[in-house]
């Protein structure tokens, strides 16, 4: 009876802990800004009794009932990276708390879920992102120990996994697969160090890293990113060449600081031509559901998206300044549009309307004049199949909200 009690008495506490800031008098506004909707995600999921990121429920990226719902690292290091983009820099502290209970300290490395002792399941990816949050720490706070755990990730980690040939794996127990999602968050990690503080052995791996990129991943039919490399028992390679806008966005976000850095014309040149190929709605990364390609939004989810738009926010400032913008609004303005939800402040995690549910395909299906059917993603859904949010779809559109903001 007595264990009965407490965990009721737990589970109240817990949902006082998430509920108590989530009362946002601006939830329900269309006209939210990205600090406000990252302040009501973080109150939505975050619990200070934990001190962790959670859900409601068991969903995508979640563990189970017995670690409260509590999120793997991935969508928790895109909340911090929104959260020192967006808000006060004492809520920035509180969540990299929530991030270094993941950190493995003889790796130099982030874990998939929280660190004990043996943990090995460590992902190249996360860390790349994990270093990108803590640099956007460091520009938010000042406090230079994010910037310096930043540069120990890529130094002790990464950079070590990469001396081949400058192609970054996906995970430590698995050197025999080479990623573009892995390598280009690297690289780009490793140039927004070098323009704080110089560091030639940082700036030659970036370069060197997309280089290989390029070489590898590029489809020389439309310019774009392909997805991963895995050498066959013979050794020869096998590509997958699934595109995901993330990967060209990566290429495009490093090749621009590459050019900040060296000023070469052609590091611009290929940013820009990453960039042209990316934009063409005919690409296969747009939705091609609406036959008009002027009013196609790409396919991908927030997750993907909001890398592809940090590559198009930071090449504005030399290239392609007017469309790049206009590109960012229009991805902005289709979230605010389809992926809101006015009933709790938070965002749906897709892009595709009619994968979310019967009243969203209604409403696109009656804007563009088409009748797609329903086809249910599952990661809007909770294990029970009832619709919910989820930290890394939120946070990713509040990095959407926050580009377009600047585009301004």
């Amino acid at each position: 009876m007595r264990n009965f009690i407490n965990s009721i008495r737990s589970k109240a506490e817990e949902h006082v802990s998430q509920q108590h800031l989530g009362q946002n008098t601006n939830s329900s506004n269309p006209n939210h800004t990205a600090a406000e909707l990252t302040a009501n995600t973080y109150y939505y999921f975050h619990s200070s009794k934990n001190n962790q990121f959670q859900a409601k429920a068991k969903s995508e990226s979640t563990l189970g009932e017995n670690d409260h719902f509590g999120y793997v690292v991935w969508p928790v290091i895109i909340m911090v990276q929104a959260v020192a983009e967006t808000l006060p820099a004492p809520k920035t502290h509180e969540a990299i708390s929530c991030l270094q209970a993941y950190w493995n300290p003889q790796r130099h490395g982030f874990c998939a879920w929280k660190m004990f002792p043996g943990n090995e399941d460590i992902y190249y990816d996360d860390n790349a992102h994990a270093a990108q949050a803590l640099i956007s720490a460091y520009e938010a706070t000042h406090e230079r120990k994010y910037l310096q755990q930043a540069k120990s990730i890529l130094t002790d980690l990464i950079m070590p996994s990469a001396q081949k040939d400058g192609g970054v794996p996906w995970h430590t127990n698995n050197r025999n697969c080479q990623n573009a999602c892995s390598t280009g968050p690297a690289a780009v990690a490793a140039l927004r160090i070098c323009a704080i503080e110089k560091d030639d052995r940082l700036a030659a791996f970036a370069e060197r890293a997309l280089k290989w990129l390029i070489a590898t991943f590029r489809d020389p039919q439309d310019g774009l990113i392909w997805d991963s490399l895995v050498f066959n028992a013979d050794g020869s390679p096998n590509i997958n060449k699934m595109k995901w806008t993330y990967n060209t966005g990566f290429a495009i976000h490093g090749f621009t600081l590459l050019y900040e850095r060296t000023k070469n014309p052609d590091d611009l040149k290929m940013a820009v031509s990453l960039a042209e190929a990316a934009l063409n709605p005919q690409n296969p990364m747009f939705d091609h559901t609406l036959q008009n390609p002027q009013e196609r939004m790409y396919s991908d989810s927030s997750f993907f998206l909001h890398h592809l738009v940090d590559g198009y926010r930071v090449l504005s400032k030399h290239g392609l300044t007017n469309r790049l913008k206009n590109e960012i609004r229009q991805i902005s303005a289709w979230g605010r549009e389809f992926m809101f939800d006015p009933s709790d402040g938070l965002y749906f995690r897709g892009s595709c309307p009619y994968s979310i549910s019967e009243e969203l395909r209604a409403r696109f299906n009656q804007k563009f004049g088409v009748n797609r059917e329903l086809a249910v993603n599952g990661q809007e859904r909770d294990e029970h199949g009832n619709l919910c949010k989820t930290l890394i779809g939120c946070a990713a559109w509040a990095r959407i909200l926050h580009a377009a903001e600047r585009t301004k």
